[in-house]
């Protein structure tokens, strides 16, 4: 017995159904991808830009400690000038100390400064190769998201196809017929949505069907339904 000329209409409407369903799929993920790049951009750049930061807090501590250098400094060359003028040996002495206790600051803010050259000579050359790879970084995952589009665009175009050929797979099939399919898979919603029945069995749920759905659909132009599944069966020998 051939097979009914309404299930092969609907046999050929379900295959490209499901390929536009899975193109539309594969086309739901691409925001997820894109947006893990840009994750990944992102953190690329803030693991950079904290490592910058950190350098030019460096550059901001040297060059706070040269500006205390340069105060401590004029400090101590106001303490000598203010010696020179005074005549109390108690008066001269406390500028004595005070002329000590600014060339200790010196000294000990110029060790700073010495320190925090050669940190920022090590900082200097971290960064660069930082840079280098952030850039290696950058260029890769800028490369995978044009990437990306080009395989979204391919994958539309894809789309606008499978949509085209569905649509010219309902030609010649009666509304009420399309209305009943377009019913049974927003409740099946897992292809297939017509398949055979052997041996009385739904080859969607692999239950068995009732005698009243095998007698139907044994009918030309019938579209039983299964009994558990909701599925559209038919009868194929």
């Amino acid at each position: 017995m051939a097979l009914d000329p309404l299930i092969e209409k609907l046999l050929v409407l379900q295959d490209r159904d499901v390929r536009r369903d899975d193109i539309v799929r594969r086309l739901e993920d691409f925001p997820a991808r894109k947006a893990s790049i840009e994750r990944e951009i992102a953190g690329a750049k803030a693991a950079f830009d904290e490592k910058s930061a950190a350098h030019k807090a460096l550059e901001l501590k040297k060059r706070d400690c040269e500006r205390r250098v340069e105060q401590a400094e004029e400090q101590r060359a106001r303490f000598r000038t203010q010696q020179l003028a005074v005549k109390k040996n108690d008066e001269y002495a406390a500028l004595e100390k005070q002329i000590e206790g600014a060339a200790a600051l010196i000294d000990s803010l110029e060790t700073e400064v010495m320190e925090l050259m050669l940190a920022l000579d090590e900082s200097e050359a971290a960064l660069a190769k930082a840079r280098e790879a952030f850039n290696a970084d950058l260029n890769r995952l800028n490369e995978n998201l044009a990437a990306l589009a080009r395989v979204q665009a391919s994958v539309q175009a894809d789309l606008d196809g499978a949509v085209a050929e569905a649509e010219s797979a309902k030609a010649g099939i009666a509304p009420d017929s399309l209305d009943l399919y377009a019913y049974v898979k927003t409740r099946v919603r897992r292809a297939p949505y017509i398949v055979p029945v052997e041996e009385q069995h739904c080859m969607g749920c692999h239950l068995k069907v009732s005698n009243d759905v095998l007698q139907q659909a044994r009918m030309q132009g019938a579209l039983p339904r299964c009994d558990s599944c909701g599925r559209i069966v038919y009868f194929d020998r």
